[in-house]
């Protein structure tokens, strides 16, 4: 992110952690019951595309109990193409994923999450974008086609393609059994055709908005910023001069390309805790495993398998395991492996 002349930018101080995919399952081992098997689910980080080259990257929440993992493509000449990213707390019991968002962020409290979602519109060799495309999107936005129309940036320099960002909240409830828990987590949208990315200020009583790419490139960044007023919708179409905000401290994890084979036999392990068990999680030979350290006695260690892949980061209980995996369904000139997060149940 570069520095815009109208304001600092603060880092959000965060750790590492990892993510993979989407079934149910259970580990298995062959030594003493005596302590249960973790249940285990895979949640896909990513639904959509993965480009000609993905960054894979995650932060961290303070407490180390929460992450947020983004898959990040791009396409042919660095295009920019839409992202997803995957949130999971372990002291909030709360998980949520998206496709098609330009940028995401958590508040500085972790207490919400504010992200842009991406609007793409196309028209295969033609010129232009139809009138009817603009209408059927100004009525799922909500926003009018005018607004839409000079929001809309390019997003491809081969073919006629606009995309539009409109920024979202969700706010994280912090008690998910809590009567309307669910309803109040519900993304709520505002009708701004604006976010190409997003940011908060540290009170988290705003949330910033930034200009659209003036190139058709992933990396492209804002110089400008609107702001939002995230309880009450309201807009203003600059920040103040003196205005700081709180860049999340992104860790940078592997960059995948349709070219390049992805070494997954081994990661660094990752210490975890969870009741008054340490595990460490461990990748060996395409396998992920938590096994069992401190105890008096080797003998009496456990080892779960978690998954197929490889772990990159995870939060401190375990509950939420940020990984490589093979696909689950091979596609053709395209990369072999996504990103999964590992959800166990200890």
């Amino acid at each position: 992110m570069k520095k815009s002349t109208r304001f600092k930018l603060l880092p959000l101080v965060a750790l590492t952690i990892a993510c993979v995919d989407s079934s149910t399952r259970t580990s298995s081992d062959t030594t003493s019951a005596s302590r249960q098997n973790p249940v285990i689910t895979s949640v896909r980080v990513n639904q959509g595309t993965y480009g000609m080259t993905t960054r894979l990257k995650w932060v961290i929440s303070p407490d180390s109990s929460a992450i947020i993992a983004m898959v990040d493509p791009a396409g042919v000449e660095s295009e920019a193409l839409p992202n997803a990213f995957f949130y999971g707390s372990e002291s909030r019991n709360f998980q949520t994923r998206m496709d098609s968002v330009w940028d995401v962020a958590p508040s500085p409290d972790w207490g919400a999450i504010a992200f842009s979602r991406a609007h793409v519109l196309t028209n295969g060799g033609e010129d232009s974008i139809p009138a009817a495309m603009w209408q059927d999107l100004s009525r799922r936005t909500g926003i009018d086609t005018a607004t839409l129309r000079n929001g809309s940036f390019a997003t491809s320099g081969m073919t006629a393609a606009r995309s539009v960002a409109q920024p979202g909240i969700i706010q994280i409830p912090a008690d998910t059994r809590a009567a309307g828990a669910a309803d109040a987590a519900a993304a709520r949208m505002f009708p701004i055709a604006l976010g190409w990315h997003v940011r908060w200020t540290p009170d988290g009583a705003t949330v910033a908005l930034g200009n659209s790419p003036a190139k058709a490139q992933d990396s492209e960044e804002s110089e400008t910023w609107a702001a939002l007023d995230p309880k009450t919708g309201a807009f203003h179409g600059t920040l103040p001069a003196n205005s700081q905000l709180v860049v999340p401290r992104w860790v940078n994890g592997p960059v995948l390309d349709v070219s390049t084979p992805v070494d997954m036999q081994s990661s660094a392990p990752i210490a975890i805790r969870t009741g008054s068990r340490t595990l460490s999680i461990e990748s060996l030979h395409g396998v992920i495993t938590a096994r069992e350290t401190g105890t008096a006695s080797d003998s009496t260690a456990r080892t779960y398998t978690i998954g197929s892949g490889k772990a990159l980061a995870a939060t401190k209980g375990g509950r939420y395991i940020l990984a490589l995996a093979p696909r689950a369904k091979a596609v053709a000139n395209a990369i072999p492996v996504e990103a999964v997060v590992y959800v166990v149940g200890w």
